[in-house]
């Protein structure tokens, strides 16, 4: 998905608007972003009985006020790319329960379905190093 981010409105235009959940797993809580129904059957159909290999990578822009993560999502064997724009001042609790989980899971967003499709970050510490990034730049 191409998309101009050039001031602060195009970002909030194109901000995730979908939502998010946490699960818990275990006595972790796990996040969860709620996506485009179709683009989930896409990844579970592509994913079916397969080892799939995902590249998690969170891209952090701010303003000095406004902190924005775009979590880019690379299917390796599938070439599906997916991008989501979360406005970290509003969703920092996603951010910190990604960083303690070291996963996330992706939902249809017609929420009367349970399925989750689970994702293991491949280096769990970048999560914690853009958590703490995040936290910095939000002052907290």
């Amino acid at each position: 998905m191409k998309r101009s981010l050039n001031s602060l409105e195009d970002f909030i235009e194109n901000t995730h608007k979908l939502g998010y959940t946490l699960v818990d797993y275990n006595d972790v809580k796990i996040p969860v972003l709620y996506i485009d129904d179709a683009i989930f059957e896409q990844i579970l159909s592509m994913s079916y009985s397969q080892k799939v290999s995902i590249d998690t990578n969170l891209n952090i822009y701010d303003d000095g006020e406004h902190v924005f993560v775009d979590m880019n999502l690379k299917f390796f064997e599938t070439g599906l790319e997916q991008n989501y724009l979360l406005y970290a001042n509003e969703t920092i609790d996603f951010f910190s329960n990604l960083a303690i989980a070291g996963m996330m899971g992706l939902a249809p967003s017609n929420k009367m379905q349970n399925n989750i499709f689970f994702i293991q970050l491949p280096k769990k510490d970048r999560a914690e190093k853009a958590y703490e990034m995040i936290k910095e730049k939000l002052k907290l």
